[in-house]
């Protein structure tokens, strides 16, 4: 869908005449498709052609439900960093109660910049179903989500900052087939999806205020207005695009977060968009913060740590003797053997992983090694 130019980025409007819209600097316009050249699965649908007419993203407040302007803020940068052909992109995860209009945000969103004869699907059952899906598609939504096992929230990161992945060939013994992409995606479901750290880190997680009978309305009407104002949604974001390619070399970020590159992007944006400045950047710190607090609460290793620390303010021994001293006093806590490693080195690993989500509360992991054995031991202190 996206392609790199000499001067900028090129989109597909993937319509019948193959044309393409040139983004830089100086503006964006319309075009038969050169260099890059796309290729097209089989399920991509066709863009609207954009308009400078009436083009404002104020537009697209209707059909997004969201809680307040930084949220809506925060949508705009996720749909402006999808827009770009090169990673990293944050994933976009929406949550709420039944009736918060999750899957039909995502639907609005992903028809924006990356339509498909699926506006969303269910979520793989292994990576290389994900990496096939990815290599299929710009964007990706998966709907309805319930719970990440460990294993794909690892795979989403590598999707979202870059990554790959090599089986087996089918029929074959010794090939391999190798994929390798990075893209935008976004995930929704009734439950707090970002429980592991590593993922919530990378994400920007809305949670979506619920619609009220009287302002619900009938879906042949929404999309009805929601098709009419689809060309002057997406020149309004070519526009900010435009305005971000030529405020870019300019701009310097006070603090540098996790997808520092993304926060950058969105950054240089804001002039176009008329939002005060850094104004982006504080939406996103702070959504980030609160992505921090649910994974602390949504991990039961962090849990009982930080539930033991307030009793007794360091803690020393090994791994086993955590485990076996958390297990004794939390057991409501530690009881789930998904979410509480029973084994050492399962355990040390969750441990490595949350350490700077404890560390932001004054929690302080060490691992060392002591004594003529070299025998690992852990410290657990509050700073």
């Amino acid at each position: 869908r996206m392609g790199q130019t000499d001067e900028g980025f090129s989109l597909d409007l993937g319509g019948a005449d193959w044309s393409v819209i040139d983004i830089d600097a100086e503006g964006w316009r319309e075009r038969p498709m050169g260099s890059p050249r796309f290729r097209r699965s089989p399920g991509m649908a066709a863009l609207p052609r954009p308009v400078r007419h009436g083009a404002d993203l104020e537009c697209l407040r209707p059909f997004v439900n969201v809680r307040n302007d930084d949220d809506f803020k925060l949508i705009v940068g996720w749909l402006l960093g999808a827009l770009r052909p090169e990673g990293p992109y944050p994933l976009l995860i929406l949550t709420g109660e039944q009736g918060s209009a999750k899957s039909t945000t995502a639907k609005v969103l992903r028809r924006l910049i990356d339509p498909a004869e699926l506006d969303s699907r269910s979520f793989p059952g292994d990576e290389r179903d994900l990496m096939i899906a990815a290599q299929n598609g710009h964007v990706l939504a998966f709907d309805n989500l319930s719970r990440i096992k460990p294993a794909m929230a690892d795979a989403l990161c590598r999707l979202a900052t870059g990554g790959g992945f090599a089986t087996r060939k089918l029929h074959s013994d010794a090939d391999e087939v190798l994929f390798k992409a990075t893209r935008p995606i976004i995930l929704n479901g009734i439950p707090e999806l970002a429980e592991r750290p590593d993922l919530a880190d990378r994400a920007i997680s809305l949670n979506l205020p619920v619609i009220s009978e009287t302002r619900r309305e009938y879906e042949a009407d929404f999309w009805q207005r929601f098709e009419a104002a689809r060309p002057a949604i997406l020149g309004a974001l070519l526009n900010a695009i435009s305005g971000a390619m030529a405020a870019l070399p300019s701009v310097r970020l006070a603090e540098r977060p996790r997808m520092a590159d993304f926060a950058k992007w969105v950054t240089a944006a804001e002039q176009a968009l008329g939002w005060p400045q850094a104004s982006f950047l504080t939406a996103y710190s702070a959504n980030r913060k609160e992505a921090e607090e649910a994974a602390l609460e949504c991990n039961a290793v962090a849990s009982a740590i930080l539930t033991m620390i307030q009793a007794q303010t360091h803690w020393e021994g090994t791994t086993a003797d955590l485990i076996t001293y958390l297990r004794k006093r939390y057991p409501a806590i530690t009881e789930g053997s998904d979410a509480f490693p029973r084994q050492p080195a399962a355990f040390g690993t969750e441990l490595r992983r949350i350490a700077p989500l404890l560390r932001s509360r004054g929690v302080i992991v060490t691992h060392t090694r002591t004594g003529k054995e070299r025998r690992r031991v852990i410290e657990v202190t509050l700073t």
